[in-house]
């Protein structure tokens, strides 16, 4: 119970963070916090050798520092430090919680449940109308430091905890596994970068009801997880198409969000409900990754897929940076199911 309200905790912090970024932070500290909440994992065998079982107090500490020091004014270089403290605080505790919560079946289960309520409420503080930028992040700090108080007298059994990159896998099984996860990090952060850098770069202010979209994304997920891949085991022995073809539409939709109008509320719903539903392919990916023991490896692509995307919707000019974003998304996951699927059709 403890692992469940650290988790929701943590999540309502992260993924609040990485809505605001896009209005309070600029550019380069919100690269860092897209590539660092997942690419921060290549320090947890470091952080598991040092401190062993307090990895996850001395991560939650870590998250806690950064979110207090992104409320101050202190340049580019305090910013920056910031947001990597942040961020591998943000990758560690949650990869962590994630292991531990898995070695049951119901554990697994929670930790889904506890990241979606996170997600939730996340929405729900971005919509709020009084909040400052100091107010929002020393906030953030402390409901982490609290989380840090709940860990502390309970230390994490680490024995469990899978840290290997390289486990004999074939170089392009690597290669293949490095391009799907950035991909899947490009669309899952789609709502945290696409969607509000698209708004902002038609002219206007992110809207009130950004925070919504948050929230519609992750009930998306939650209700369409199951159905989706009921429908893929459906499709037999072409899986592997229809997973490319949810993931195909997917990305579409990424490189097109001004089709749909998505500075408009109706426009945004719709884009949205259709990008979570493309996003529930990834469920089959992770069940892959596993058996060809490279789930590490690709959850810190993720990291890279998502500050790609950042570094993409900031820097390029509109409406390209979006169509780029949809083509390299595509590419990479093409690339990933030409080297792979004759492989994993052996799991299915």
């Amino acid at each position: 119970m403890h692992l469940v309200v650290i988790r929701v905790i943590t999540a309502v912090t992260l993924f609040a963070v990485l809505g605001e970024a896009n209005v309070w932070l600029d550019t380069t500290t919100n690269t860092i916090l897209a590539l660092g909440y997942r690419f921060g994992l290549v320090l947890l065998p470091l952080t598991m050798s040092l401190v062993g079982a307090r990895s996850l107090v001395v991560a939650l500490a870590f998250m806690a520092a950064g979110a207090g020091l992104l409320s101050t004014s202190g340049g580019l270089a305090s910013s920056i430090a910031a947001a990597c403290l942040f961020s591998y605080g943000a990758a560690v505790s949650g990869y962590l919680i994630k292991n531990v919560a898995a070695q049951s079946k119901r554990g697994a289960a929670n930790n889904r449940v506890a990241m979606n309520v996170g997600s939730l409420v996340a929405g729900v503080v971005v919509m709020l109308p009084f909040l400052t930028s100091v107010s929002f992040f020393w906030g953030a700090a402390g409901l982490v430091a609290i989380c840090m108080m709940i860990a502390v007298p309970r230390p994490v059994d680490t024995s469990t905890v899978h840290v290997k990159i390289f486990q004999g896998q074939h170089p392009a099984t690597l290669l293949a596994w490095v391009l799907v996860g950035t991909a899947m990090g490009m669309m899952l952060f789609s709502i945290f970068s696409v969607l509000p850098q698209t708004i902002l770069k038609s002219g206007q202010a992110l809207p009130a009801w950004y925070g919504s979209m948050i929230i519609l994304n992750s009930v998306v997920v939650v209700l369409m997880q199951v159905p989706s891949l009921k429908l893929i085991e459906m499709l037999g022995r072409y899986r592997m198409p229809g997973i490319f073809a949810f993931i195909l539409m997917g990305f579409t939709l990424l490189a097109f969000p001004d089709l749909f109008y998505v500075h408009t509320v109706i426009g945004a719903t719709i884009w949205v409900v259709l990008v979570s539903i493309a996003e529930c392919a990834f469920g089959h990916i992770d069940y892959y990754s596993v058996k060809q023991k490279t789930m590490f490896i690709k959850e810190i692509c993720i990291g890279l897929g998502a500050g790609l995307t950042v570094v993409l919707m900031r820097t390029v000019p509109f409406p390209y940076s979006a169509m780029v974003v949809g083509a390299l998304g595509i590419s990479f996951t093409l690339s990933w199911w030409l080297l792979t699927h004759r492989h994993l059709r052996e799991f299915d």
